[in-house]
C-alpha cells in the first residue's frame, strides 16, 4: 500500500488476534467510474457497508460514508485510485466484522442535544472525531470507541495519527449520540465551515482554483477562526470576512481604516459589508 494514504506505522506493525483493518469513505468526493472501480475490488464479495441506510433519502446512502473491509488485494488496486486522499476519513482497525462494526459506529451519525434537537453529524472528520474521543459523555465513548484497536485519522490534513479504543467483552447494542449543549456547539462548528464552504464554491468558484475539494473546508475553517479572533459573530460580517481572507490574503487587513472598520463591525454598530459599500460603492 501506499505510504501517503496509509499510516505509515502499519509497515512495520502486524495486526494481532485477526484484527481486521476497514476504511471510512465518503462515496461523495469519488467520481462515478472511481466509485465503480472502489466496489470492484471486491469481486464476489460483500465486504462493505453503508453508515447511513435511510430509504426516504437513498441519496444519503449513495453519497455518504461507507465502512469497507480492506487487504492488501484490494489496497493495492485503490492506492492510485482518482480522489481516494479526498475521500478516505479514516482507517480502524477492530476485531468485530464488517456489519457489526457498522452497526456500532452509525448512531454517530446523527447527534441530539440536551433540547432534543438532531442534526446530521459528519462524526468522522478530524476536529469532530477527536473531540468525541476526547470529550462524548463516557456511555456514548464507550459505544463508538469499543473493541477498536485504533482509529486512524489525518492531523491537520496530513499526518495519520492513532486514536486509541479498548476491548470489551460484548459489542454495544443500540445507542444514541446525546451530549451537553457545550459540546453541540463546539462539534457544530462543522455545519458553518461546510455550508459557507459550498456557499462560496458555488458563488464564486475561482475563489478556490486548484485547491482540492477536501482541502476547500479547512481554509474555509482557518479563514473563520480568524474571524473568531477579531470579534466578528455576525453571520455577514463572517460571511464577508472569509471572502476577502480567501481572495486576498493578509493584504486584506493591513490599512488602518480596514482595522478600523473590523473593531466597528465586532462592536456591532455596523455590519462590516455596509461599511465596505459605503466606502467602495460595491457589495461584496
Amino acid at each position: 500500500m501506499n505510504n501517503d494514504w496509509t499510516p505509515g506505522a502499519w509497515q512495520t506493525t502486524t495486526p494481532l488476534y485477526q484484527v481486521k483493518r476497514y476504511a471510512l469513505v465518503e462515496l461523495a468526493s469519488l467520481p462515478a467510474y472511481a466509485r465503480t472501480e472502489l466496489f470492484a475490488a471486491f469481486q464476489a464479495d460483500d465486504h462493505y457497508w453503508p453508515l447511513l441506510d435511510d430509504p426516504s433519502q437513498p441519496h444519503l446512502q449513495r453519497e455518504g460514508p461507507w465502512l469497507l473491509e480492506v487487504n492488501d488485494t484490494r489496497g493495492d488496486a485503490w492506492r492510485n485510485l482518482e480522489s481516494i486522499d479526498c475521500a478516505l476519513h479514516a482507517w480502524i482497525e477492530s476485531e468485530l466484522p464488517g456489519e457489526q462494526l457498522a452497526s456500532q459506529l452509525a448512531p454517530a451519525m446523527v447527534i441530539e442535544n440536551s433540547m432534543g434537537r438532531r442534526s446530521l453529524l459528519r462524526f468522522y472528520l478530524p476536529e469532530v472525531i477527536e473531540r468525541l474521543h476526547a470529550d462524548a459523555p463516557q456511555a456514548c465513548h464507550d459505544a463508538l470507541f469499543g473493541n477498536i484497536q485504533r482509529w486512524w485519522y489525518r492531523s491537520g490534513g496530513k499526518e495519520w495519527v492513532a486514536l486509541e479504543g479498548f476491548s470489551r467483552q460484548a459489542p454495544s447494542g443500540p445507542w444514541e449520540l446525546r451530549v451537553g449543549d457545550e459540546l453541540w456547539m463546539a462539534l457544530h462548528g462543522d455545519t458553518e465551515v461546510m455550508g459557507l464552504t459550498a456557499e462560496l464554491v458555488d458563488i464564486v468558484p475561482e475563489l478556490f482554483g486548484d485547491i482540492c475539494s477536501c482541502d476547500r473546508p479547512r481554509l474555509v475553517r482557518l479563514a473563520l477562526e480568524q474571524a473568531d479572533s477579531y470579534g466578528l459573530t455576525r453571520i455577514s460580517d463572517r460571511r464577508v470576512y472569509a471572502y476577502l481572507q480567501l481572495s486576498q490574503g493578509e493584504a486584506a487587513w493591513q490599512s488602518d481604516e480596514m482595522r478600523s472598520w473590523l473593531e466597528h463591525a465586532a462592536n456591532g454598530e455596523t455590519p462590516l459589508l455596509d461599511l465596505l459599500d459605503n466606502a467602495y460603492g460595491e457589495p461584496i
